[in-house]
């Protein structure tokens, strides 16, 4: 038999009502759902800064697990959305899906959540902007090349230019170092290293690049980055 909270799950998953949702609120959702059914935290490390709706989701979890001391404070509030939203307990669902089917519908991205791949909120069908991917653009510069692990390239711009600053910083706070590290490039963190880059500079959210590299699991990385991870 169905729990009170299966029925709230799969109700927010097929009704009309949970379209016009704010992002925010999508995201709240997802992060109370992950609290409740998988973990009380977050059971893998951030993703890459690339990667904005894995983050977004990951932090959405990690606020539900900062926020709740127990399941059933949280499983309150899930269901207090649900009831915003036109729910009530023993509604009897109109589709052909099971209660148990319209939970699953949260996993439109093979990871129970109410958001797909493409940034749109599974069930909802609305699309979430402010996690859209950026198109691929060729970028030669010192960070595009660091993203794209494109050693030759870097050590072509430097002999073009030794004056490069390696230690600049792209629009977001990041330099080539950080992008590197997070994606977990270590030929050009190897190269970057050797031609002496600061390894202490911290991005827009306090990060060195040796603590995103922790983040984001890459092991060989952080041990080449040292005592940087503090």
């Amino acid at each position: 038999m169905a729990s009170v909270f299966d029925a709230a799950a799969a109700y927010l998953s097929t009704s009309p009502s949970a379209s016009n949702l704010p992002s925010s609120t999508k995201l709240e959702l997802y992060g109370l759902f992950k609290y409740i059914t998988v973990s009380t935290t977050p059971t893998t490390p951030r993703p890459s800064i690339f990667d904005f709706t894995g983050r977004a989701k990951w932090d959405a979890w990690s606020a539900a697990s900062n926020t709740y001391s127990t399941k059933a404070d949280a499983e309150g509030r899930y269901l207090e959305v649900a009831r915003s939203l036109g729910w009530t307990e023993g509604v009897v669902l109109t589709d052909t899906a099971s209660t148990e089917a319209g939970t699953e519908n949260w996993d439109s991205d093979d990871d129970d959540s109410p958001i797909n791949s493409r940034g749109e909120p599974g069930g909802f069908g609305t699309s979430v902007s402010s996690m859209a991917q950026p198109e691929e653009e060729i970028d030669n510069s010192v960070h595009g090349l660091a993203v794209s692990n494109n050693l030759q390239g870097l050590a072509s711009l430097l002999q073009g230019d030794p004056s490069v600053d390696l230690n600049a910083r792209d629009p977001f706070g990041y330099t080539a170092l950080h992008l590197a590290a997070d994606r977990g490039h270590v030929p050009v963190v190897k190269f970057l290293l050797e031609r002496n880059v600061d390894r202490d500079i911290k991005d827009e959210d306090d990060f060195t690049a040796a603590e995103l590299a922790q983040a984001a699991g890459h092991e060989t990385i952080v041990q080449l980055l040292g005592s940087s991870t503090g």
